[in-house]
């Protein structure tokens, strides 16, 4: 009986032991509970990979990707807009220039294009630059900038502007200083003239700001 009680005690496990191990399988449980969980993991590198696939698709963006098409001029009125509750004040409505250029964009989506407009007006050049963002794939794009009434006078000395006074207009689009396409309201190249800075403006900073919303993409804003 000595002999069967010591076989019973020697393979019976001891409780001290066993609770020790317990313990320590607990405690390694709760090290684990603390690592990031697998969710938060799988969240983090499609993040990542939606970020590279982004990175990836506007280093495609290159020559010929954007096609500029056809260039206008217009001599539109200032808009007249009906205000109540404020002084009401007359004044002519004069007409401004106006440059559009109508292009397509091949790539899903491009972060930003600018558009540079050059216009030889009597026998001056004058410059601008308009830069919008986030342009989706399709026809029928347009980039627009004008000149106002009193830039115009300027120009022509105060004299109406004929349209002998409107020699050509160019327009390059580029993207981050890469130049994408050209295009010219007529044939020919810019000349050795005058440069005039300052009076070729971006839609926004005209009367022309809350019209024909949805023909233009959104004006990238300068910080």
């Amino acid at each position: 009986m000595k002999d069967s009680a010591a076989l019973g005690l020697f393979f019976l496990p001891n409780a001290k032991k066993m609770i020790d191990k317990c313990a320590r399988f607990v405690g390694h449980r709760k090290t684990n509970k603390e690592m990031p969980p697998m969710k938060t993991l799988s969240i983090s590198f499609f993040a990542l990979a939606a970020m590279a696939l982004a990175a990836s698709a506007q280093s495609l963006v290159g020559v010929g990707s954007v096609k500029l098409g056809k260039v206008t001029v217009e001599a539109p009125t200032s808009p007249e807009y009906q205000v109540t509750g404020g002084p009401t004040k007359r004044s002519k409505n004069e007409k401004w220039l106006e440059f559009e250029v109508e292009y397509e964009t091949k790539p899903d989506e491009i972060d930003e294009l600018t558009f540079k407009f050059t216009a030889l007006i009597e026998k001056k050049l004058l410059t601008g630059e308009v830069t919008y963002a986030n342009i989706l794939q399709g026809k029928s794009h347009f980039a627009v900038m004008y000149v106002s009434p009193k830039g115009i006078g300027r120009l022509t000395g105060g004299k109406p502007l004929t349209g002998a006074g409107i020699e050509n207009v160019w327009v390059e689009v580029s993207r981050q200083g890469l130049i994408l396409d050209k295009a010219n309201f007529k044939p020919g190249n810019p000349p050795n003239a005058q440069q005039v800075t300052g009076l070729v403006l971006k839609k926004d900073d005209t009367p022309f700001a809350p019209l024909f919303f949805d023909r233009y993409e959104a004006i990238k804003q300068q910080r």
